[in-house]
C-alpha cells in the first residue's frame, strides 16, 4: 500500500511539473488582462478583480467539505450491493481530513493543485452479499493547468457584474485501498484511479465585496478502469482586504462522483455530495 501511495504522490508531482514545464511561455506573457466587451479597457483590479487575476497572483485554500451523503453502489456476479450514509456517521468514523487548495497564476493561465485526504476506519455492510473493510485512507489530488478565456459584462453598465470564464484540464489521481468481501470471498483490495479530467469555472462579482462561483468537470473515459469521475460545485462568496492580500469565505453546495471502477463484470462506485465552506487568500 506504501508503495502504491508513493507511486500515485509521484505521478501527482510529476503532473504538475509537466503542467508547469508546458506553459512557462504562456506563464511569461506580459501585460495586463483585458476585458472581452472593450479590449481598450484594462480589466478591474483591486476587490472588483476575478479570483486570482493579476500579473503573479497565488491563492491558497482550506477547502472544507461536509458530506451529508455517502453513496456507494457496487454489482457483481454474486449481486448488487448499496450504501448509503451521512455527516454524522462520516464524522464518528473520521481519524484525519486534510483539504488544501493552492493555483499560480500568470497572465492569463494558472497552475492548480487541489487535494482531499481523509481517513476512516471500521467495517460496514453494504445492502446486498458485500461488506466493506473501510480501515483505509482516501487521498485525491487534481493536478492541472486553466486558461482564462475572457470576460463579459452582464449588462452594459460601468459597475455592472463581470463574468469570467476559465475552462481547465487536469489528472484526477485518487488512492483508495479498500477491502470488498463478497460471500466470504475477496474482491478487490485497491481501488485507486488516475484519470483526465475536464472542467469549466465561472466567476462573476456581483458587487465590491459579494461574488458567485460555479465548476464544473467530467472526466474517466474508461482510464485505468475509471469510466466516470465528475463534480459539481456553487459558492456564494464574500471578499475583503487586509493585511497586503484579499481574502474570500465562500459557501456553497458541491457534488462528485469519486469514480465509477469497472473492472470484468464487476463495477463499484462512489458519490458525495453536502455543503462545502472555502476560506483563501489571494495574493
Amino acid at each position: 500500500m506504501v508503495a502504491s501511495l508513493n507511486r500515485r504522490i509521484c505521478s501527482g508531482a510529476a503532473a504538475f511539473l509537466l503542467m508547469a514545464g508546458v506553459a512557462p511561455a504562456a506563464l511569461a506573457e506580459p501585460g495586463p488582462v483585458v476585458s472581452a466587451l472593450n479590449p481598450n479597457r484594462p480589466a478591474p483590479d483591486g476587490l472588483l478583480a476575478p479570483t486570482l487575476e493579476g500579473d503573479w497572483r497565488f491563492r491558497i485554500a482550506a477547502n472544507v467539505w461536509a458530506p451529508n451523503v455517502l453513496e456507494v453502489n457496487t454489482s457483481t456476479a454474486a449481486g448488487d450491493g448499496y450504501l448509503r450514509k451521512d455527516l454524522i456517521w462520516l464524522l464518528k468514523h473520521l481519524t484525519f481530513y486534510v483539504p488544501i487548495d493552492f493555483e499560480v497564476r500568470k497572465g492569463r493561465f494558472g497552475l492548480l493543485y487541489h487535494n482531499l485526504m481523509i481517513g476512516l476506519e471500521g467495517d460496514v455492510e453494504i445492502v446486498g452479499p458485500i461488506t466493506i473493510d473501510y480501515d483505509t485512507n482516501l487521498f485525491m489530488f487534481d493536478v492541472g493547468i486553466s486558461y482564462e478565456l475572457g470576460r463579459w459584462r452582464l449588462w452594459d453598465e460601468p459597475k455592472a457584474p463581470e463574468l469570467m470564464l476559465e475552462p481547465y484540464f487536469e489528472a484526477r489521481i485518487i488512492h483508495l485501498p479498500m477491502n470488498l468481501t463478497v460471500l466470504g470471498s475477496s474482491v478487490a483490495d485497491d481501488l485507486s484511479s488516475q484519470v483526465p479530467v475536464l472542467g469549466m469555472r465561472a466567476f462573476i462579482d456581483l458587487t465590491e465585496h459579494w461574488n458567485l462561483e460555479f465548476i464544473g468537470d467530467y472526466g474517466g473515459w474508461g482510464v485505468d478502469d475509471n469510466h466516470q469521475t465528475w463534480q459539481g460545485a456553487a459558492y456564494l462568496g464574500y471578499r475583503w482586504p487586509g493585511w497586503g492580500a484579499h481574502w474570500n469565505l465562500q459557501v456553497g453546495y458541491r457534488a462528485m462522483r469519486l469514480f465509477e471502477l469497472r473492472q470484468g463484470v464487476d463495477s463499484i462506485s462512489m458519490d458525495v455530495r453536502g455543503a462545502n465552506i472555502t476560506f483563501g487568500v489571494e495574493f
